[in-house]
């Protein structure tokens, strides 16, 4: 589509200027018709009224293309078909002719219209698919670039501390740096992880896991971030295997600790669980926090979304990694509340083809 095309578009988006261009435009083509009735024929002036509908047909909407081909059958018929001034037709070649001109006018009219909507979406779906491509590309780019100063900031943390010989106020710094360059990771992590996902190149290591190990690893990896939440870990007696890539789960657990922790006030517990339900493994982490709101479960997992009133600092990005990670790996996630308050998200993982292996204590 032309840039001229695009801002007569634009010009007539509302729909009165759209059905006003029509009208416009069929009282224009009447004039002409009626400056070469005598020229041309009434028959050959049903031509330049069916190209006025395709030209109708190239700027406005569907609705407004068949009332202007219906108006310049109903004016054509009137004015030009003989009788004239009349609705009545006497020769049954012109009864056709108008009948013809009619669904013609009707269905060159629709048919143009679907071809630009069809064009102005493939032409918006080139966009947007051009505009991922571009903004994957600069997200795993910069993440890329910042996990070189991260490092870095890190490497001279532990260098400092390992030094020794350091005041009070040195050794209070010392932890805010480390602190800020942790969650600093965390983001670029997240990101990178965002960036894998959406450019499909996740490819997971499946393998037989144990989701106690994953339970374990999981709340050691976020102990940073748990701000005196303590976590209560409840795994039924025996062996709970399922098949999963152990890395891309255990950032999974993490990731939803680490959103129990931030949406819920300090010192409330963190309650996760493993167990068997029917053929599939569900890894469950709950807290006690004020819930999701109505209307938010479904759109939780949304790329950057974010909660109403969510603290600032977030990248919404935690929850959307989590179902990515989980559905690559042939599992599901879903998010609810809990009968006694507090969200609930619940990782299920196909588990019908686990191993028979001896029952032990937890």
């Amino acid at each position: 589509m032309s840039l001229t095309e695009n801002r007569l578009t634009s010009f007539l988006a509302p729909p009165w200027r759209q059905y006003t261009a029509t009208i416009l435009m069929v009282g224009i083509v009447t004039l002409v018709c009626y400056l070469l009735e005598r020229s041309v024929g009434y028959q050959t002036l049903a031509l330049i009224y069916l190209l006025a509908v395709v030209l109708v047909a190239l700027v406005v909407g569907r609705i407004p293309t068949l009332l202007g081909a219906a108006l310049g059958a109903l004016i054509w018929d009137y004015i030009f078909v003989p009788p004239r001034f009349s609705f009545h037709i006497d020769e049954l070649y012109d009864k056709m002719m108008v009948a013809t001109y009619y669904i013609v006018a009707i269905v060159i009219g629709d048919l143009t219209t679907r071809l630009r909507e069809h064009q102005e979406a493939a032409m918006k779906a080139k966009l947007l698919s051009e505009s991922e491509r571009l903004g994957r590309t600069l997200l795993n780019s910069v993440s890329h670039e910042f996990r070189t100063p991260i490092s870095a900031i890190v490497g001279a943390v532990d260098n400092l501390r390992a030094e020794g010989g350091l005041s009070a106020a040195h050794n209070e710094f010392i932890d805010e740096i480390d602190s800020a360059g942790a969650r600093l990771n965390r983001v670029v992590q997240s990101l990178l992880s965002a960036a894998r996902l959406q450019a499909g190149q996740l490819q997971p290591r499946m393998d037989w896991c144990e989701a106690r190990d994953v339970v374990r690893a999981s709340v050691h990896e976020s102990a940073r971030l748990l701000n005196g939440h303590p976590v209560e870990t409840k795994i039924a007696p025996g062996h709970h295997l399922a098949k999963m890539d152990f890395v891309l789960m255990q950032q999974a657990v993490s990731n939803l600790i680490a959103n129990a922790a931030v949406h819920t006030p300090p010192g409330t517990p963190i309650k996760i669980s493993a167990r068997f339900e029917g053929k599939e493994l569900l890894l469950q982490v709950a807290d006690h926090g004020p819930g999701l709101p109505p209307g938010e479960v479904e759109r939780v997992f949304e790329m950057f979304h974010r909660l109403p009133n969510s603290k600032p600092g977030g990248t919404g990005l935690g929850l959307a990694i989590v179902k990515g990670f989980v559905e690559a790996q042939g599992g599901r996630v879903c998010a609810g509340n809990g009968v006694d308050g507090g969200a609930v998200f619940n990782i299920f993982l196909p588990a019908s083809d686990k191993p028979e292996l001896p029952e032990e204590a937890s």
